[in-house]
C-alpha cells in the first residue's frame, strides 16, 4: 500500500487527482452492483415467499371458513414482517384486507386497505381505497367511507378503473349518513356519466325508493 501512495505521491497531480476519482467511480460502482445484486435476491426471496400465502389467501377468501381465514391472515401478517420491503408487499396489504374483511374484522380491514392504498396508485390501489370505504360502511361509519370514496373519485372520469364502482359506493355511504340529497344527486351523476352501464336499472330502482324520477 506504501509503494502505492509513493507511486501516486511521484505522479504530476491532474493525472494522480483523474487516477483517484476513477478509482472512487469504480469503487461506488461495485458498492452499488452489490447492493442491486443484494436487493434483487431480496427480492426473489419476497416474491418465492409470497406465492403460497396469497393463494392460502384465496382460498380461504373463498371458503369463509374461520379457522382457514385465520391462518391465512397469520400467513400474510409473517410474510409482511418478513418482507416489510418488499416491491409486492401492496399484494399482501390488500389480500389482508380482504381476509380481515371476510372475517368481519372491520378496523383491520381498514387499516390493510389503507397500507395496500398508500403503496400502490394503480389497479391495487383503486381496489384498496374501494374496499377501505366498504369496510368502513361495514363498520357502521358512513361519514368515513363517504370521505374515502370522495377523495378516490378525485380526478377520476366516466372511462376510468372503478369510477363507476366508486359512484355508488358514495351514493350508498350518503344513504347511510341520511344525505337524500346527496345520494340522488350521486345517482343521477351515475347515469349522466354512464348510460350504458349495467347497473343503471339498479340505479333507477335506488332513485324511485328516494323518490327521485331517474
Amino acid at each position: 500500500m506504501s509503494g502505492i501512495r509513493a507511486w501516486l505521491a511521484g505522479l504530476p497531480a491532474a493525472i494522480r487527482w483523474t487516477l483517484l476519482a476513477v478509482g472512487g467511480l469504480f469503487l461506488l460502482t461495485l458498492i452499488a452492483g452489490g447492493v442491486w445484486s443484494w436487493r434483487g435476491h431480496q427480492e426473489e426471496v419476497a416474491q418465492r415467499a409470497l406465492g403460497p400465502a396469497l393463494a392460502t389467501a384465496e382460498r380461504a377468501v373463498g371458503s369463509g371458513q374461520p379457522a382457514d381465514l385465520e391462518a391465512a391472515a397469520a400467513a400474510l401478517r409473517q410474510f409482511l414482517t418478513s418482507h416489510p420491503s418488499a416491491q409486492a408487499s401492496h399484494q399482501a396489504w390488500y389480500f389482508l384486507g380482504q381476509v380481515e374483511f371476510r372475517r368481519s374484522q372491520w378496523d383491520p380491514a381498514v387499516a390493510a386497505f389503507g397500507e395496500a392504498s398508500r403503496r400502490d396508485r394503480g389497479s391495487i390501489g383503486a381496489l384498496s381505497r374501494l374496499g377501505q370505504g366498504y369496510a368502513l360502511e361495514a363498520k357502521g361509519d358512513a361519514a368515513r367511507a363517504l370521505e374515502v370514496h370522495q377523495q378516490a373519485l378525485n380526478g377520476l372520469g366516466p372511462k376510468d378503473f372503478l369510477y363507476g364502482d366508486f359512484l355508488l359506493a358514495k351514493a350508498r355511504a350518503q344513504e347511510l349518513a341520511k344525505d337524500s340529497t346527496g345520494a340522488i344527486a350521486t345517482y343521477k351523476q351515475y347515469l349522466k356519466d354512464l348510460p350504458s352501464a349495467d347497473r343503471v336499472q339498479e340505479v333507477r330502482i335506488r332513485l324511485a325508493l328516494l323518490g327521485s324520477a331517474g
